[in-house]
């Protein structure tokens, strides 16, 4: 083998086991998502029938698209099987501030008195104001359970629908947020 071939060779061996190495982000962020456990990181992971749309579209579905995805994403929200939308409120906070489940501080400010939060989702602080008509209770309920129900692609990612909490739970959270003794409600 000639210099200039073994070089070339070294190169190319070179090259290939650069290209397989884990890139320090993908590294950064599956150590992440294992972090919050197994089965947290097998559900951010997967793709189902909805996000493989959203991926497709770069979260701008074709308007065409819109009715048929809003309806299926609809058909995936289940409910307690008491039937009543609105649990207990302590068992909601406990949800909300569970960062391998609710996780809601990451982008919404909750309890006034708390000083970290993200500001990537609207403020629910004071949601309670909107009361508690079967209407209000109704839509936070569906909305938290799976927000692609109501904006294709949202953001918001689908806890009920990716089973980081129960139906009842999610009764818990809408509890959370509009029952006036809960602390988001409080001034």
């Amino acid at each position: 083998m000639t210099r200039k071939a073994a070089i070339m060779a070294a190169l190319a061996l070179l090259m290939g086991i650069g290209l397989t190495q884990v890139s320090p982000f993908r590294a950064r962020l599956e150590a992440a998502l294992h972090a919050g456990g197994h089965e947290f990181a097998q559900v951010m992971l997967s793709q189902d029938k909805g996000q493989a749309l959203c991926s497709q579209y770069r979260d701008k579905l074709p308007a065409d698209l819109i009715p048929g995805f809003l309806a299926e994403q609809k058909a995936l929200i289940k409910y307690p099987a008491n039937g009543k939308l609105m649990g207990d409120w302590k068992n909601g906070e406990k949800v909300f501030t569970d960062p391998k489940r609710g996780n809601c501080y990451a982008c919404h400010a909750g309890v006034a008195s708390e000083v970290a939060y993200g500001t990537m989702g609207p403020s629910l602080t004071n949601y309670g104001q909107r009361g508690t008509s079967e209407a209000v209770v109704r839509y936070t309920y569906e909305k938290i359970y799976n927000a692609w129900a109501f904006v294709p692609c949202s953001l918001m990612y689908r806890g009920g629908v990716h089973g980081l909490f129960t139906p009842e739970e999610t009764a818990d959270l809408v509890a959370f947020l509009l029952d006036p003794e809960s602390p988001i409600n409080r001034r």
